[in-house]
């Protein structure tokens, strides 16, 4: 009996030096349970890029976790997240005053959770935005206050009619109104100051 315990001991490390197991009972010949050995490998763990955390892959109802569970950063990658982290200063030198002070507000809450390439490359319409920062203002950490939400809502919605316009043309008439109206808005305040 001690000699089959010790080759499945064993047997049981190199599965688990080779990844191969997944879930393993061990017992004796009386049906009692020895070990169980579960395979934790790198890939069921995904590393913070902010503060290093070790998070697991899934969420406990199976659902892939997306954010750090220490710091709340996002632990995924996006296509939007590969293309350019912040505004060429060419561009930026041509938006309204009020839209430049707004871009440094943006900077500062937005990289809180994810890089700043993420909102900046992603193409949504109005009425959308406003939902994802709503959204975006109830994650732990955010410090996103209300009047701080309406004030990137209105950049992020600025920086669309002004630099995307290949996006924003193709955008329904409503939600071009949105958006012009806001952008006349901050211009026209700019104006009058």
């Amino acid at each position: 009996m001690l000699k089959l315990m010790r080759l499945t001991t064993v047997s049981l490390a190199g599965f688990l030096l080779m990844g191969v197991l997944t879930t393993l009972l061990v017992s004796d010949t009386k049906g009692v349970l020895l070990a169980q050995a579960s395979k934790t490998t790198q890939s069921d763990k995904i590393k913070c890029p902010r503060c290093g955390f070790m998070n697991p892959a899934k969420n406990p109802d199976g659902t892939v976790n997306t954010d750090c569970d220490k710091c709340g950063y996002s632990i995924v990658t996006f296509s939007a997240d590969k293309g350019p982290s912040k505004i060429d200063p060419k561009v930026l030198a041509t938006y309204a005053p009020e839209m430049k002070a707004t871009y440094n507000l943006f900077r500062n809450k937005c990289s809180k959770c994810h890089t700043l390439a993420r909102p900046l490359n992603t193409d949504l319409p109005p009425t959308k935005w406003e939902e994802y920062i709503k959204r975006m203002m109830k994650k732990p950490g955010s410090g996103i206050k209300p009047d701080e939400a309406k004030r990137i809502w209105q950049f992020i919605v600025y920086d669309t009619v002004k630099r995307k316009s290949n996006f924003f043309n193709k955008l329904p008439e409503k939600e071009k109104e949105i958006a012009n109206k806001v952008v006349s808005k901050v211009e026209g305040n700019a104006g009058s100051k």
